[in-house]
């Protein structure tokens, strides 16, 4: 005997569903079967049907699943004739039961016109109380599981999310997709946790169980910001909204790993510099390479590596090298555009975290994100947004930077030029932290000569450029795109001056300080004092790499000369600051600035040089300003610590800070020239020659032994008024000169010049 198949009953005007739902839009379809589940499991909703809105919502959404033929019963249930129809159809064209879901409504928002709400209502309480489970049944047999979505399906597939996970994602896309089901969930007007959980879970027909831990801020959808956070606040519409990144899906609708990847992904430039080229970072650029090297091969979890510094440095330059010479695949998680189009901050977290999940597995690639001091600023508590915390602390935030530095499978490299944003607890669990300093000057000459050297500039002028700490890579760049613009010009010329414009507008002068001696340094001509011979300071700091010198005694006596003299010995980069470049108006500022200025060093190919110190290291016990003690510590604190070698310099040893003394290892007097100096730096510049002495006139040199403060500085100011007279200053003449620097000099000691 044949079984016959059971058909399913034919719709009736309170039974009015489809047999067959495969003709209606696939989202419209899965919106429409949300809120049929909804009002199933929680029909207490249909109280809302005495609000206009959310009766309006609901009818647009039931409408696609009612049979055509039921239409026509309702246009005469309902006594609509087409002259009473509200719609902006015309109204001469014949009336048919198609009509009947336009001209139900009225011209505002497309809510049901008051003349046939009753009737809506009271249809819908009728229909709705409850769904037969066959229909259910029926309607979710067509709709199946998966994402209408490209993006989501594409998301889910790539990134391994649950299925319940994709519930909850899909169940956003359609409430940001369809606005009369974001208008429904909006109108159910729910407040609190625990009822939106009850009634999200009879949309999804999801247990609670399932859909608690698919919410939680530790679930995948938060930490990847697929969805925004969760807060007792928000109505149901509220409850489960697209995030940022899950936003930029559904606009791009990625359909592969590929056009996914495109979303997060920046393609890195070229490696075009080797770790060779990091001559000053050549043990870290040994040693990261190694492990991340390890830890790609063998998939160790939380491996990260942090190049901090200033801008300039070559951080991301150095990274790339690193991935290339570790045989990894650089992965650069996107930054937002000058035009602030592309992901924000908290986007480009959630995109780490997604592009993680992308290449787990994979034993040949890295992470770089660059610009971390973006995402952590303190300013915009982006952590705290992102989890739903109060902006005013709490512990999520950080337990999930904790957890995403211990536990990200793919090694990872962070770049910022600010550490000072990030929370300590971050910054200890980076694995791999290198400090980046200012460039030693053969590093510079390098990058001036990539940015420049294919122009033909003199390699003076590439020496020029590489002498100056101050300058970025880009400004060098910004020249090499001047230089296209002046074709006919001198390229030398061109780029002196738009380097110049560049600093003037960066830094704030249009040159650095440069040394332009118009005499030869010649340590015959140093008097000092010290205990210790300059020649054993000298092989001590090349022997021990670090120590701390203090320079006093009058101007022009030699200490910045000695100090150039000192470096040059030592084959190191003298680094010269003024206290005037340190010192701040602004309260904090200046201990900042100090700490800057010794953090920004490269320790081991420089020598720090600090001149008018004395302003810096007054005596405590005179401060009058908590600050100025604030200040005095601070540079206390980083000479005591400095690793290197650290040359302070001053005109006035009296006031200093008696434990400022205390730091310094030598303490060395310069002082004005001896006789004998005297009369033979005056051979040397009038003759040409030191030994000359006997041709100097007995009255010269007689005057000369008499004049005890002269320095070489005097000698100095002398040549220079020389070259700029145009003159050749014969021993009269320049002993004249000599003796007008030495009364204004008395006259300075003494008091103010009379006018």
């Amino acid at each position: 005997m044949a079984v016959q198949r059971r058909r399913s009953p034919r719709p009736s005007l309170y039974a009015p569903w489809r047999t067959d739902f495969s003709s209606v839009p696939a989202d419209t379809l899965r919106a429409a079967r949300y809120a049929l589940q909804l009002v199933n499991g929680r029909p207490e909703s249909l109280k809302r049907l005495d609000d206009p809105d959310f009766t309006s919502a609901l009818w647009t959404l039931c409408l696609p699943l009612l049979d055509p033929s039921i239409l026509s019963s309702l246009q005469t249930a309902w006594s609509i004739k087409p002259d009473e129809s509200t719609s902006d159809a015309d109204e001469d064209e014949d009336f048919a039961s198609d009509d009947l879901p336009d001209c139900l409504y009225g011209r505002s928002l497309g809510r049901v016109h008051h003349k046939y709400a009753h009737h809506v209502r009271a249809y819908l309480n009728r229909i709705l109380r409850p769904v037969p489970d066959a229909v259910l049944t029926r309607i979710a047999h067509q709709d199946g599981q998966a994402p209408t979505h490209p993006g989501i399906a594409a998301l889910a597939r790539c990134a391994g999310l649950s299925a319940d996970e994709v519930a909850v994602l899909d169940f956003a896309e359609k409430r940001g997709q369809l606005p009369h089901f974001a208008t429904f969930l909006r109108e159910l007007r729910l407040q609190g946790l625990r009822t939106n959980f009850d009634y999200l879970s009879a949309a999804l027909a999801l247990p609670m169980a399932n859909l608690k831990p698919v919410l939680s801020p530790r679930g995948p959808l938060h930490q990847l910001a697929l969805l925004r956070p969760v807060r007792s606040r928000d109505d149901l519409e509220d409850f489960a909204a697209p995030d940022e990144l899950l936003a930029e899906v559904l606009v791009m609708a990625p359909e592969d790993e590929a056009a996914l990847m495109d979303l997060i992904v920046a393609p890195p430039p070229a490696a075009t510099w080797r770790l060779e080229d990091f001559p000053h970072l050549e043990r870290d650029g040994l040693r990261l390479r190694e492990a991340l090297t390890q830890a790609a091969a063998r998939q160790v979890e939380g491996v990260n590596a942090l190049l901090y510094g200033p801008p300039g440095t070559g951080k991301t330059e150095f990274a790339l090298s690193l991935a290339r010479e570790a045989g990894l695949s650089p992965y650069q998680v996107k930054t937002a555009g000058e035009d602030g189009e592309g992901l924000s901050r908290r986007g480009r977290l959630a995109a780490f975290q997604l592009l993680q999940r992308l290449l787990q597995g994979r034993r040949d690639c890295v992470v770089i994100f660059d610009e971390v001091e973006d995402a952590f600023s303190n300013s915009d508590n982006v952590l705290l947004a992102l989890f739903g915390k109060p902006s005013g602390g709490g512990h999520g935030d950080k337990g999930w930077m904790n957890r995403t530095l211990e536990g990200n499978p793919v090694p990872a490299i962070w770049i910022t030029n600010d550490t000072a944003s990030m929370d300590p607890a971050f910054l200890r669990r980076f694995l791999l932290p290198v400090a980046f300093t200012t460039p030693p000057r053969s590093v510079r000459r390098r990058i001036a000569e990539r940015h420049l050297g294919a122009q033909q500039l003199p390699p003076d002028l590439l020496d020029e450029l590489a002498g100056d700490a101050a300058l970025l890579p880009a400004q060098l760049g910004a020249a090499a795109r001047l230089l296209e613009l002046y074709r006919d010009e001198d390229p030398a010329r061109t780029v002196r001056e738009g380097v110049a414009a560049s600093r003037r507008l960066l830094i704030g002068n249009a040159a650095p300080r440069q040394r332009q001696s118009p005499t030869v340094f010649d340590t015959a001509f140093l008097n000092l004092t010290g205990g210790v011979a300059p020649e054993r300071i000298a092989s001590a700091l090349l022997r021990t790499g670090q120590g701390r010198l203090c320079f006093f005694g009058p101007p022009g006596t030699g200490k910045t000369e000695f100090a150039h003299l000192l470096a040059d010995a030592l084959e190191r980069e003298l680094v010269v600051r003024s206290t005037s470049d340190i010192v701040s108006k602004y309260v904090g500022e200046t201990e900042k600035n100090i700490a800057a200025l010794f953090n920004e060093l490269d320790a081991e190919r420089s020598i720090l040089f600090l001149d008018e110190v004395d302003s810096l290291l007054r005596d405590r016990r005179q401060a009058r300003h908590s600050w100025e003690t604030t200040q005095v510590n601070e540079l206390l604190q980083r000479i005591e610590q400095f690793p290197g070698i650290f040359v302070a310099a001053t005109n006035l040893m009296d006031g200093l800070d008696a434990a400022a003394l205390r730091r310094f290892d030598f303490k060395l007097h310069f002082r004005p020239l001896t006789p004998n100096q005297r009369l033979a730096l005056f051979a040397r510049e009038v003759f040409g020659d030191a030994s000359r002495t006997p041709d100097v006139p007995a009255i010269v040199a007689n005057r000369l032994k008499g004049m005890d403060g002269l320095t070489p500085g005097d000698f100095a100011n002398v040549v220079r008024q020389g070259r700029l007279l145009g003159e050749t200053l014969g021993a009269e003449v320049f002993l004249r000169r000599l003796m007008s620097e030495y009364r204004w000099k008395d006259a300075a000691a003494k008091g103010p010049v009379a006018a």
